[in-house]
């Protein structure tokens, strides 16, 4: 029986993203839509002096990030498509349109997200490199995923971070001072969720099932389902399930104060988040623990998943003051819930222009050439892995359904497509040049957390190859490790964590152990290490991306994206033995 498409008041799934945006400024004429990069800023002519806060991610969860921007919390946003991270593009012409009028420099805050980890992470490399004045700083403040190898998922938790941020901007502090405070704040915060329904990607069913007598503990915003299942209980019963995790995750003790923030998932109905609040007071104050602060609203939603997560900001000893000081700043940011009235009595009663950045900071025409018989085995072997990736879309799609959006084989076939029509006129002459056009085309036409995967490789592998003074083995074995590096340094994943590193480690390890046998021992070595290397992460525990936020039981496979490096690895060598 085929699953049913949930109904939503768009005009198109290719199109609400846009259109979403438009609403944004149709509401606030005071912000700026930059509609080819999705960016949306505060309409400013003259320098601020001070450090603008950029923001961003996925859209599917607003009103973050467009509808957190206002003087006292973000001056700009990037959106990237529904549950997918941003181009690199995108995040770096949103950084330097915000550095263009805030010479303080640029505080740029992400999700603890692969995806975002990694397009926001090479967008802030590349204007370091153009002579911005940019920091990144990744949130992460989620129980549920806290035993993660790169820590806990960003949850409403980075709202908290949009407003001290924002607050110490506007009162002069440099980016650096509020950097280490925000460091500070994820120390001392910690947030954890429940859903009762799935939520659904525009034109799509609902991403899981869940039974109407059960709710998923730990869920993501993402539409991710959660941890563990338990039968659903009363208001009280579930805050206290909440809490209880959240106070002990942050060690809280009787005297403790904190903030709290209720954050409505989507489909939540207001009576709903009220009873929720009142539960979480009353808890607290039996606990001991002194809630300062409770907002509650739409903050960092899920589409309309039904459920809510709560967040505690440990207001301590140290900071506790001046955090609650920001806190209680004005901003002009619509979506921010907070205000006068959240602040609790001391004595209390009874009761765009457009442009065209130049963002290529790759040097051409560097490194070792190629004759002319070896760029064409190279041109044939890039088409046959991008023409045999398209063959492979469904295959990749069902081993990523399991553990992820079930887009893989989509998003590796735009690449495909991407390299095919490239190949029809593309220079092959530095190799250097050919990877760094592929990791351009990785960012602009695959996107997502692969398209950042590979974007970051294939530029870390270029510029290994440019540095080189001859073409030989060592120098490509070079550029594969230099790859591996960056997808690593920037994605947090290591070999054995069951992603794309274990197919590409595999083969690295087969290529150096035969360094120096024949060229067609060697090649068809790393075919057989890049394929076992695949098969290997179906007996894997996921310890990084995606797949790891997930319960192990919807995790039945070998990872699509070590798949896929093992398909591309066996197109591209096997062509060039046939053709040797």
């Amino acid at each position: 029986m085929a699953k049913i498409i949930t109904k939503k008041i768009i005009n198109s799934p290719e199109t609400c993203v846009d259109d979403n945006l438009l609403g944004v400024v149709a509401l606030y004429p005071s912000l700026r839509l930059h509609p080819k990069h999705r960016v949306i800023t505060i309409r400013q002519n003259v320098d601020s002096k001070r450090v603008a806060i950029l923001g961003g991610g996925g859209s599917g969860h607003e009103p973050f990030a467009a509808g957190l921007i206002g003087s006292g919390m973000l001056d700009g946003s990037v959106a990237g498509g529904v549950f997918a991270s941003p181009p690199t593009g995108h995040v770096l012409y949103a950084i330097t349109q915000l550095y263009k009028y805030n010479s303080g420099g640029v505080l740029v805050i992400l999700g603890n997200y692969t995806g975002d980890r990694l397009n926001f992470g090479k967008a802030i490399e590349k204007a370091k490199i153009a002579g911005i004045k940019v920091e990144g700083l990744i949130v992460g403040e989620d129980v549920a995923s806290s035993q993660n190898k790169t820590g806990g998922r960003s949850m409403c938790g980075e709202v908290f971070f949009y407003k001290l941020c924002g607050a110490m901007a506007v009162k002069g502090y440099d980016v650096e001072s509020i950097r280490e405070m925000a460091l500070e704040v994820n120390r001392n915060m910690a947030t954890l969720g429940v859903c009762l329904t799935a939520c659904s990607l525009p034109g799509q069913p609902p991403l899981f099932e869940i039974a109407s007598d059960e709710m998923e503990i730990g869920a993501g915003v993402h539409g991710e389902a959660g941890i563990e299942k338990r039968k659903m209980g009363t208001a009280k019963d579930i805050v206290k399930l909440i809490l209880d995790q959240v106070i002990s995750h942050l060690k809280l003790k009787e005297g403790a104060t904190v903030a709290v923030m209720i954050n409505n998932m989507g489909g939540t109905s207001i009576m709903e988040m009220n009873i929720i609040a009142a539960e979480a007071r009353q808890y607290l104050d039996k606990s001991k623990i002194r809630a300062e602060r409770i907002y509650s609203g739409h903050l960092k939603t899920s589409l309309e998943m039904q459920g809510f997560q709560i967040c505690l900001l440990h207001l301590n000893e140290s900071h506790g003051k001046l955090w609650l000081d920001l806190l209680d700043q004005p901003t002009e940011a619509r979506g921010w819930t907070g205000g006068v009235m959240s602040v609790r009595p001391t004595q209390e009663l009874e009761h765009g222009d457009e442009e065209d950045l130049q963002s290529d900071v790759h040097e051409g025409d560097a490194g070792p050439s190629l004759t002319k018989k070896d760029q064409d085995v190279i041109q044939k072997s890039l088409m046959a892995a991008a023409e045999e990736l398209v063959k492979n879309e469904e295959l990749l799609n069902r081993l990523d359904s399991g553990c992820g959006d079930g887009d893989c084989g989509i998003t590796i076939k735009k690449f495909a497509e991407a390299v095919k029509l490239y190949l029809k006129t593309a220079l092959l002459e530095y190799p250097s040049n050919v990877l760094w056009e592929l990791s351009e085309m990785a960012e602009t036409d695959m996107g997502g957390t692969s398209g950042g995967i590979y974007s970051l490789g294939l530029a870390a592998a270029s510029q290994a190859l440019a540095r080189g003074k001859s073409n030989d083995r060592h120098i490509w074995l070079s550029a594969w490790e230099s790859a591996m590096e960056a997808i690593s340094k920037y994605g947090g994943a290591e070999p054995g964590d069951r992603t794309m590193l274990d197919t590409l480690h595999n083969a690295a390890e087969a290529f150096k152990e035969n360094i120096e046998a024949d060229i067609k021992t060697i090649l068809s070595k790393i075919v057989e290490a890049a394929d076992l290397g695949a098969k290997n992460t179906g007996n894997m525990t996921a310890r990084a991306g995606r797949a790891s936020y997930v319960a192990s039981a919807y995790i039945r496979d070998e990872d699509a994206g070590a798949r896929a490096a093992a398909i591309w690895i066996k197109s591209i060598l096997t062509t060039m033995v046939d053709n040797l």
